[in-house]
């Protein structure tokens, strides 16, 4: 794959001399959705302009209208999922650093990275987001191309930076230590991983679907293992 650059400010392709109108901004819109779904089901090498074309129900010549190339779709379908999680994560990642800001007691700050961790699980579980905006963002990580640089500049480093702060606080370490970054990427892990695997979780469990009581009790589960997890940490000090 051609190496591409990211604009994650920019609502319009950089090459574009065309003003859009609500009509262009709606065409291209569709266009990034049906590339979102075509690239995150079959991967980037596989999914053609001419597919993508065709799922937005647009002409062929549509796409280097808007777009350029099929590298200049595939950044900006990167650029706006990134956008899209990252406009997600920001109020609760806000919220976290206020309370924790002014707090020291190490079982506080546990109790609020535990809240945090639930939030976002359940923000997660109850996301319309298409699977294949997920397998997009599983893909993009193994295949560590424009889309992962994306994808971790705009929502997996500034995430895990504020996590590592409030838990470095409580461990009493400093947030870029080891220790506490690999913590803070476990809690994580343990938060999205019902929604990464959600279909496996459900045949073991048996159950046909997430309701708003079985999510709830995901949570508390979650939330106590987390909360076990991380204050047995504390207690153990500098030991592994």
């Amino acid at each position: 794959m051609t190496p591409v650059t990211l604009d994650a400010h920019s609502t319009r392709p950089p090459h574009s001399a065309h003003p859009e109108s609500s009509r262009g901004a709606l065409a291209r819109d569709k266009m990034l959705m049906a590339a979102l779904d075509l690239f995150g089901r079959h991967g980037y090498e596989a999914t053609t302009t001419r597919m993508v074309a065709q799922q937005a129900g647009m002409n062929l010549g549509a796409i280097p209208y808007y777009f350029g190339s099929k590298d200049d779709l595939y950044a900006q379908s990167a650029s706006w999922l990134a956008a899209y999680i990252a406009d997600r994560m920001r109020e609760p990642l806000a919220r976290l650093q206020v309370d924790t800001t002014s707090e020291d007691d190490p079982e506080v700050l546990v109790a609020h990275l535990v809240t945090f961790m639930q939030a976002h699980a359940r923000a997660l579980l109850h996301d319309a987001a298409p699977p294949s905006w997920v397998q997009f963002f599983m893909r993009a990580q193994t295949e560590r191309d424009a889309a992962f640089e994306a994808l971790f500049g705009q929502v997996i480093a500034p995430s895990h930076d504020t996590v590592c702060t409030v838990l470095g606080k409580a461990l009493g370490l400093p947030a870029e230590h080891l220790r506490t970054r690999t913590l803070a990427y476990l809690a994580f892990h343990q938060s999205i991983c019902f929604r990464l695997t959600g279909d496996v979780l459900l045949r073991r469990l048996g159950w046909d679907s997430f309701t708003p009581s079985r999510i709830d009790a995901l949570l508390e589960l979650i939330g106590g293992a987390l909360r076990d997890q991380l204050l047995g940490a504390i207690r153990r000090g500098g030991q592994a």
